[in-house]
């Protein structure tokens, strides 16, 4: 009976002292997590200013700083190098704060985190056939960045997202012709004008339009069509 109660005794002091452990930790106020996130993120301390909005928004989910903490996320996640959860930030401040003074940054942020070139880099060391590069995330973040500026076309963030989308649209059209010169090395002819045409039809504006031209070029060529290709050096001549 002793050993009984001994034990008893023992197990609510444990459920005690955890549950004393965990009100302390909840009740840091919400207050200083969020002065200390600011500290944070003015001495560029990325990581830190994550772990204090992440704790606001854990424990102070409804609180004062709960929807200023989750933009804060964004950018804090961003500094810190970690694109995708800057991302998914952006996704969930849209989808809770649709009517917020400052949405346009929200999806200004989920266009920009979507592709970075650190992903293009690899993808060019790493995948050896450029005929199936993939460029889907560069995709989805030029079709982020258009529904942005379509959105919010007085936003602050204009100048930088049409800079971003410029380059996304290049690097897609200069992808799109890495692989059609890699089919035309290899004889796929047909394959290399689709992936040109394209380029032409689809990304007109881009700085890759003489290279889909060449192509065009050298594959109607190789198929024996000179007529064509006498049409798009008539073409390129004016």
């Amino acid at each position: 009976m002793k050993n009984k109660f001994t034990l008893t005794l023992l197990a609510l002091l444990i459920i005690g002292g955890c549950s004393s452990i965990q009100e302390e930790e909840r009740e840091e106020p919400e207050v200083l997590l969020y002065k200390q996130s600011q500290d944070r993120i003015n001495a560029k301390n990325f990581i830190g200013a994550v772990e204090s909005l992440s704790r606001i928004e854990r424990f102070y989910p409804f609180g004062v700083y709960a929807e200023q903490a989750r933009a804060d996320l964004i950018y804090a996640f961003y500094m810190s190098g970690d694109y995708d959860n800057a991302y998914a930030a952006s996704e969930k401040f849209i989808r809770l704060y649709p009517r917020n003074t400052n949405i346009d940054y929200a999806y200004f942020m989920r266009g920009m985190t979507g592709y970075y070139e650190d992903d293009g880099l690899l993808s060019s060391v790493f995948s050896l056939d450029l005929s199936k590069r993939d460029v889907s995330t560069a995709m989805k973040s030029y079709a982020d960045l258009t529904e942005f500026m379509i959105r919010y076309p007085e936003s602050e963030y204009v100048d930088v997202a049409r800079e971003r989308l410029i380059f996304l649209r290049n690097l897609i059209a200069s992808s799109e012709l890495d692989g059609a010169e890699y089919y035309l090395k290899r004889g796929a002819y047909l394959g290399a004008l689709n992936r040109a045409n394209y380029v032409l039809k689809n990304i007109p504006d881009s700085s890759e339009k003489d290279r889909a031209l060449r192509i065009m070029k050298e594959a109607y060529e190789k198929l024996g069509y000179d007529e064509y290709a006498d049409e798009i050096i008539a073409f390129e001549s004016n």
